[in-house]
């Protein structure tokens, strides 16, 4: 029985040769399979990003940037659009006092209106009066002036606010020359009295006539006027 094992070994024993050419056959199928295996698939742009986004170290980095720039950053725009507005909405308060001031100063003169001329005290007097309601009214224009420039853009060195203002300027100052041109010729312009306590007069003067010229030209710039100014205002303030 031994004799008939050592016979079937020696039979299936194999030579080098043979061995050496089962080995490259074998290296060859296995060179084969994995070139006939399909490749992967490279990862598109948006899976590379978020494989690195997800990297611990770069959330931190990413979250850290936030914190420490972009945060503050949109802070310091919100704090300064809200501030912007606020001195957008005391440039308007500013100008309905300084609007307002020419209703006082025709008002002043109310009293006046149904006599025909005055005397040196009476003068003085309302002159006085007239006189604090201008310098108040100037006050409150400089404070309009320097507020107004809160409604430029890098674009402009003007506005339309700065516009309207300085050409409502314009229209009232024009109508409070002529409430003083009023009260002097009231004062200059004798009908009872002998003689002008004044140099020069207007004899043609009548202040009933000249009050009426006044009190539409204060209503037109009172009403119309300030009203256009102010709903320029409000418009911009509301599109910021």
């Amino acid at each position: 029985m031994t004799e008939d094992n050592a016979l079937t070994d020696s039979q299936f024993d194999l030579s080098d040769e043979e061995k050496a050419r089962i080995r490259t056959e074998v290296r060859y199928a296995v060179i084969s399979a994995r070139e006939a295996r399909p490749a992967e698939k490279s990862k598109s742009v948006i899976e590379q990003v978020l494989a690195y986004l997800s990297n611990g170290f770069v959330l931190l980095l990413i979250g850290s940037l936030i914190t420490s720039w972009l945060v503050p950053h949109f802070q310091r725009q919100y704090e300064g659009r809200k501030q912007q507005a606020a001195l957008m909405q005391e440039c308007l308060a500013q100008f309905l006092l300084y609007s307002n001031s020419i209703w006082q100063e025709y008002y002043a003169i109310l009293p006046l209106t149904q006599k025909t001329e005055i005397e040196q005290n009476e003068y003085l007097q309302y002159t006085k009066e007239i006189t604090q309601i201008k310098l108040k009214r100037y006050d409150a224009f400089a404070k309009v002036q320097s507020l107004a420039i809160v409604f430029r853009d890098t674009s402009s060195s003007t506005t339309s606010v700065e516009a309207s203002l300085k050409n409502y300027a314009i229209r009232l100052n024009h109508a409070s020359a002529a409430i003083d041109k009023w009260l002097t010729n009231l004062y200059c312009t004798p009908t009872k009295r002998i003689a002008s306590p004044c140099a020069n007069f207007d004899p043609t003067f009548d202040s009933f006539n000249e009050y009426t010229k006044i009190k539409n030209l204060v209503v037109e710039i009172g009403n119309q006027d300030s009203e256009s100014v102010a709903t320029l205002m409000v418009k911009r303030i509301k599109e910021y």
